[in-house]
């Protein structure tokens, strides 16, 4: 660059005109801060080149370009702006830029001088195409021409950008976009062109395209070139890969459909739950819960399948939905399906789940077939169990994807330990509110009875005195056992495997109450089965047990599943037991009747001045004074009442 050459930095916030003026004092360097400024010195005198950063104060780069290129439209015009952005680089291409360099390019001041010098000497006021090529290294992105026939006038590409080509300069520069691509994508592009083009302003749009890295997706900005090349409008077309960014946008998408769809599920639950407080049997709740999951549209079928010791495929108890008759198809293929997802799921207590039909293992080849026939994408058998007992299980086809991640899954599995207490719980109301039962009794000789052992070793016997419901399903026993040395039996009991907590809380002469936190017994298991047991006793290395059912319970399977739970028991009695109907009057009676006169008066004093009240309206003192007796006889009439109205409501 000779000595006479003038350049006009116009910088905002920078300080690369100052370190430029530094290094060449060979040439003339104004620096301006502002357009205003720009224009008023162009005015003033003359000017080799502008170089003008892009952000400046009320104003930008381009505007200044523009304002520029309408007095003084060959005067050679160097854009600095920050990182390659394709629309600021389109932009500056329409309004006829000369370069445009990011600072970030500029490895030292001998390289802009570079570039001013090339501005000055082949800068070009008609087609522009030489100004467009030095662009090229701004940014990592890949830039056409193209004109309005779709014909590729040139590619522009730089260093890094090539392998993002759908195919080398050589082989587009002259071809159309549709000797390159499908006529349905051809006819896209060229419409977008033709948009660009009617529009003026800058278009997008997104597309997939297979090019050396493979597929990828690229966002097209395009603008209109501003002159003509061979007669004919062109655009400028800057593609930039967006492959990550659009996998990073899916990702947040279907995090976004997963939460949705959990929120839904969770809600559904809540519904279900709250209605099987009302149902009565278990037709009734498990007939609601498929129900309720088909209307919520989550799922098209639902039903629960039977829980039984055979099994010859599906057999559903209640269904809801339907997807083309493929329920009926399953049960139609009976034997066929072998260790099929509702009988997995019964026999490990555990979900059994297909997230894709076209890639599980859990179904033969023929049943994906028919399910991917009628669109279905994924399902799941949930098992339906309380305590140790399996009740069934409940299966949801869905042909929707992303119903069955984690979370839902989880919310899914407490659904079903919340529908096997429901069932259980039924039965037992059905139990309390029955005029007539069914009484069964069992003898066992199975050694993991723990007091079966403690009764044959110490020859004495065990009875079950009460149950009382623990946490995590457990069990608390109170067992009387007579005859036998407290301590030994204490240790005995404390060794055994399902015993995990063991104290004794009462002793006398004959006998003593032993109270045991157990996971797992003979009593527990058949109250699991949904019986309700009326006695137990450990007698010479041999336990009976009394239980109760409906009357219109299925008692085959009651037993079938005890018996699986211990083979060395066998069913010694089963007999029919009516109920009398009690009046209130009667059940007052029975309880007076056990009480003496002192202890019914002591009673009634307490209750009607407020003794039970919180807080109380009158003190054992004051009780005691009423009656005219001392505080300690009213408090041993008072204990022993209460001890005979408890032992006649648990007891009777």
């Amino acid at each position: 660059m000779s000595s006479n050459r003038t350049v006009l930095f116009v910088e905002h916030e920078t300080d690369i005109a100052r370190e430029y003026s530094h290094a060449h004092g060979d040439l003339t360097v104004h620096i301006k801060s502002s357009a205003s400024e720009c224009l008023a010195q162009l005015e003033y005198g003359a000017i080799d080149c502008v170089v003008s950063n892009y952000n400046l104060p009320n104003s930008d780069g381009i505007d200044l370009l523009e304002s520029v290129r309408e007095t003084y439209p060959n005067l050679p015009f160097v854009l600095l702006t920050g990182d390659g952005c394709e629309h600021v680089a389109s932009e500056a291409i329409a309004a006829g830029v000369s370069d445009y360099l990011p600072t970030t390019a500029i490895d030292d001041v001998h390289d802009l001088r570079t570039r001013i010098t090339n501005a000055i000497g082949k800068h070009l006021g008609g087609r522009g195409e030489s100004r467009i090529k030095a662009l090229t290294t701004a940014f990592p992105d890949v830039a056409f021409l193209i004109d309005e026939k779709g014909y590729y006038r040139e590619l522009l590409v730089g260093p890094n950008t090539e392998k993002l080509a759908a195919s080398s300069p050589t082989n587009l520069v002259g071809r159309r976009l549709h000797d390159v691509f499908p006529e349905e994508q051809a006819d896209r592009f060229l419409a977008h062109i033709h948009r660009t083009l009617e529009s003026g302003q800058i278009e997008t749009m997104e597309y997939p395209l297979e090019v050396e890295k493979g597929q990828r997706w690229f966002e097209a900005r395009t603008t209109a070139l501003g002159t003509k090349i061979d007669g004919r409008d062109v655009v400028v077309w800057v593609a930039r890969d967006i492959t990550d960014r659009r996998e990073r946008e899916r990702k947040l998408a279907r995090q976004h459909d997963e939460l949705e769809t959990l929120n839904q599920i969770h809600w559904v639950i809540q519904e279900v739950i709250h209605e099987l407080v009302h149902a009565a049997t278990r037709d009734d709740i498990e007939q609601l819960v498929c129900e309720r999951l088909v209307e919520s549209g989550l799922y098209e079928l639902a039903w629960t399948d039977e829980s039984e010791v055979s099994r010859e495929g599906v057999t559903p108890r209640t269904r809801a939905g339907g997807i083309d008759g493929y329920l009926d198809t399953l049960i139609e293929f009976g034997k066929d399906i072998a260790d099929d997802p509702t009988d997995m799921a019964m026999r490990t207590d555990e979900l059994q789940v297909i997230q894709d039909v076209r890639e599980t293992d859990k179904l033969p080849q023929f049943v994906c077939e028919e399910a991917l026939d009628r669109g279905i994408v994924s399902g799941i058998s949930i098992p339906i169990s309380y305590g140790n007992t399996v009740y069934g299980t409940l299966s949801l086809v869905s042909t929707r994807d992303g119903v069955l991640g984690k979370q839902a899954q989880a919310a899914l599995k407490i659904l079903g330990d919340t529908i096997g207490f429901a069932i259980n719980a039924a039965k037992n109301k059905k139990i309390l509110l029955s005029d007539s039962s069914v009484e069964l009794e069992f003898r066992v000789t199975d050694p993991r009875e723990v007091f079966l052992k403690v009764s044959r070793q110490l020859d004495c016997q065990c009875h079950l005195h009460g149950l009382v419901p623990a946490s995590d399903g457990k069990l608390l026993h109170y067992v009387r056992v007579d005859d036998a040395e407290p301590k030994r039996v204490e240790e005995m009991v404390s060794d055994a495997r399902q015993v995990e907590e063991c104290r004794l809380i009462d002793i006398d002469d004959v006998g003593f109450v032993l109270e045991t936190v157990m996971s797992e017994s003979t009593v527990k298991r058949l109250i699991e089965a949904g019986a309700a047991v009326q006695s137990a006793t450990a007698d010479s290395g041999e336990v009976s047990l009394v239980a109760e059912v409906p009357h219109d319970t299925d008692v085959r399977q009651v037993v079938d599943t005890f018996q699986s739970a211990y083979p060395n028991s066998q069913l010694i009695g089963k007999r029919t037991i009516d109920r009398p109907t009690q009046t209130e009057q009667d059940f007052r009676q029975s309880i007076t009747e056990r009480l003496t006169e002192r202890q019914v008066t002591a009673l009634r004093t307490a209750y009607f001045a407020g003794y039970y009240d919180w807080p109380r309206g009158s003190n054992a003192e004051e009780v005691a004074g009423s009656l005219d007796i001392a505080s300690a006889t009213l408090h041993y009439h008072l204990r022993r009442a209460q001890n005979e109205l408890l032992s006649a409501f648990f007891d009777g």
